[in-house]
């Protein structure tokens, strides 16, 4: 229990923190933001993935996590494009949380039990109800026109198929170095790459089809 209120303050107050930076302050600053925690990623938590030494620590690094975070800010710096950083952000937390609320409560079926024992079909579920439901508030805050009922389902499912995918492939890269979290950075939670795992790999398919989401989120 009391993980678990720990694991709230914090994601409430790393939540607040990024919405607030996004919404209110220039564009620069989000950016400031998102480069910093790409330098902790790197200096405080890669090494715990694989030693210098080794040829995958350089090899990955640029791939996974650089570029994800590179077309993040790329996305932030162009205001046609910048909206699609929020719809992300609302549907990849909403995904995660909707996750962790079910997954405690009544997961009992593991996706992936060698790779992430915690992660259960209750929880992408519940997850894939949250986010469905965050983007739905999302849509009727922004007094934006909803899309026929399959269109936002189906991009929903994508969204959390995807996001799914990144918290799949952090946990094996975890469960190849043998630790429990990526870091130890956000009490509760673990480290900063355990949070934006999965926006990690969403955020390819927001920034190549961009031009096509755009149409979808007018806002």
């Amino acid at each position: 229990m009391k993980n678990v209120i720990k694991r709230i303050l914090t994601g409430s107050a790393l939540g607040f923190g990024f919405f607030f930076s996004f919404l209110y302050l220039p564009s620069f600053f989000f950016s400031l933001v998102l480069f910093t925690i790409l330098f902790l990623i790197i200096f405080f938590e890669w090494k715990n993935f694989f030693d210098m030494r080794q040829w995958t620590y350089w090899l990955l690094m640029p791939l996974y996590p650089i570029l994800p975070f590179s077309l993040l800010i790329i996305l932030n710096h162009n205001p046609v494009y910048r909206n699609l950083i929020l719809v992300l952000f609302i549907l990849v937390s909403s995904f995660d949380t909707g996750g962790y609320i079910f997954g405690s409560l009544i997961g009992r079926h593991p996706i992936a039990p060698s790779i992430s024992p915690g992660k259960t079909w209750e929880g992408a579920f519940g997850g894939f109800l949250f986010a469905f439901l965050g983007l739905t508030f999302l849509l009727w805050e922004q007094k934006c026109m909803l899309k026929p009922f399959r269109l936002v389902l189906a991009f929903t499912f994508i969204v959390c198929a995807l996001s799914l995918g990144g918290d799949l492939f952090e946990s094996w890269l975890k469960r190849r170095a043998r630790i429990k979290d990526s870091g130890n950075l956000l009490p509760g939670h673990g480290g900063l790459l355990d949070r934006f795992d999965g926006i990690l790999f969403t955020v390819f398919f927001f920034y190549f089809f961009k031009n096509y989401l755009i149409k979808l989120f007018p806002f």
